[in-house]
């Protein structure tokens, strides 16, 4: 299963929304395959398109709320960024067109937080750095 020490809440919420995000892909092209006479019975219980769009904002909004903290989240946040993209493409193959505004706000919204964590960690470095050269007794650079 899992292995606690890989564990990244904040990477594993974004990877949960891409998950969801490829469920609404599944349930438009279950109705599809269903409404011309498929038989998907065993397929389990479907959960209606709204319950599915319902569980992808909820995961997309608890994402948004907070800078990545790890490298595992900022690489999720960039592979979320390429579904989005990637599923725009879908949406024309598909005609299930998917809605620009809602992924426009969540493509801006995610690399501001990102770029404040790359900021966040530059300021890291640069004050270990100071801290070493002054463990070290070396003059401070400019």
């Amino acid at each position: 299963m899992s292995n606690p020490k890989y564990h990244d809440d904040q990477a594993a919420g974004i990877y949960r929304a891409i998950a969801l995000r490829f469920h609404m892909r599944y349930v438009q092209a279950r109705n599809s395959a269903e409404f011309r006479g498929g038989d998907l019975s065993d397929h389990g219980r479907l959960s209606t398109l709204l319950e599915a769009d319902e569980r992808y904002n909820a995961a997309v909004e608890n994402m948004i709320v907070e800078a990545p903290d790890s490298a595992n989240a900022t690489l999720a946040l960039v592979e979320f960024a390429g579904i989005l993209a990637a599923d725009r493409l879908i949406g024309e193959v598909t005609r299930e067109p998917v809605d620009d505004e809602q992924d426009a706000y969540h493509q801006v919204a995610r690399p501001r937080l990102s770029g404040r964590l790359a900021q966040r960690q530059s300021h890291r470095r640069r004050d270990r750095a100071g801290a070493e050269q002054a463990a070290s007794g070396a003059e401070p650079r400019r």
